[in-house]
């Protein structure tokens, strides 16, 4: 009886040590995909093998090619040739370009081009492939912007909307026509208009045209030339202009508009503002700002012939601000026709260029293929 049981022992012993052997041999034994055949055989019976899906944090090598002659325009390797060092690239697989990653997973990204996160879908960790061709509309866009080409923006003479024409598009710069203004009909005049964004003087960057904004739907376009617009408003109100307490600002001037102590005058060429509150007054400003709600309680604390000085708390502290009566300005006013911006002030654009339906980016209009490797696909809990 002892001897059997020594010699079962001795056979377990046996089997432990060809497992233990098989295994390392299976270590050391990869296929192509760069996968060692006992991961393959652990995937096959525990069913884990990883294919990235959405919401997955993908690690990923690449090439990038332009599908017309192969030619090589991006890759995360240093060294193409032999697809050594460099650095994958992290990607957060979001449908919404917007949406951010988990927490612990900060520097990946989900702003990669519709085809190339589509491509990836399904592929599993290790695997070595060709996504594409991709379309442009998957990719960069169809059409690269380039002059002629013609989109709608309010963010040039805020928030007027204008529909511009390209003169001219370098690296650094690009410049836009105000065009189409024939028909434009009655509009409410914009608060600010750019100027020249490459100066670095606040006052030479944008112009603060009158406050004719004060009056919606009430200024007309009455003459155009090459280069400006001329345009001429007529007030709609005399009284009760602004339902708040509104802080205006023209040239060097600032005035407060009070909802029932500020009046309008004009005539055929100017139009007159004056304010006469009655000291001790309060007026109550509650508006929503990206910051949070603003509740300020602002209170009339003098009266001199030309100036009105309003007292408000904000952050325990007692603020005191002066402001004109009176204030005349012309019914006319000219807006610029020409546009132009610096490249570094893009992203101004970027949004009414792409629904224009053009691209900035130098990829645009080109069918893309891209070689991957999977390294690494971290699925968050």
């Amino acid at each position: 009886m002892k001897e059997e049981k020594k010699r079962n022992l001795a056979i377990v012993s046996i089997v432990i040590i060809i497992v233990a052997a098989l295994s390392v041999l299976l270590l050391l034994q990869t296929d192509s995909e760069g996968k060692s055949l006992l991961d393959k055989i652990i995937d096959n019976i525990t069913g884990e093998e990883k294919e990235i899906e959405l919401g997955d944090l993908v690690e990923v090598n690449y090439i990038g090619r332009y599908a017309i002659n192969n030619t090589i325009f991006d890759s995360s390797y240093e060294d193409i040739e032999n697809k050594t060092k460099g650095t994958p690239l992290k990607i957060f697989m979001a449908t919404n370009k917007s949406e951010s990653p988990p927490e612990g997973y900060e520097d990946y990204t989900s702003d990669i081009i519709d085809g190339l996160l589509e491509g990836l879908i399904g592929l599993k960790e290790g695997i070595t492939t060709t996504i594409g061709p991709i379309p442009p509309n998957k990719a960069y866009g169809d059409n690269k912007l380039s002059i002629g080409d013609v989109f709608e923006t309010g963010n040039l003479a805020m928030i007027l909307n204008e529909t511009v024409e390209v003169v001219n598009l370098t690296d650094s710069n690009i410049d836009l026509k105000w065009i189409n203004i024939e028909n434009f009909g009655k509009f409410t005049m914009p608060q600010l208009i750019l100027k020249d964004l490459s100066s670095t003087d606040p006052l030479e960057m944008v112009i603060y045209p009158p406050p004719y904004y004060l009056w919606e739907d009430s200024t007309e376009i009455v003459n155009v030339t090459d280069k400006t617009v001329t345009v001429y408003t007529t007030p709609t109100k005399s009284e009760n202009i602004s339902e708040n307490i509104t802080g205006i600002q023209y040239e060097e001037e600032a005035m407060f508009i009070f909802p029932d102590a500020t009046t309008a005058f004009w005539n055929n060429t100017t139009i007159t503002l004056t304010s006469s509150p009655t000291i001790g007054d309060d007026y109550v400003l509650i508006q929503e700002s990206p910051y949070g709600s603003i509740n300020l309680t602002f209170t009339v604390e003098n009266i001199t012939n030309d100036t009105i000085n309003v007292s408000f708390i904000y952050e325990e502290e007692k603020t005191y601000q002066e402001s004109i009566r009176f204030l005349e300005f012309n019914r006319t006013f000219q807006i610029p026709r020409m546009y132009s911006v610096p490249m570094m002030y893009i992203y101004l654009l970027e949004e009414d260029i792409e629904k224009g339906g053009y691209s900035l980016n130098e990829l645009a209009g080109e069918e893309l293929i891209f070689e991957v490797t999977i390294e690494e696909i971290y699925r968050p809990s």
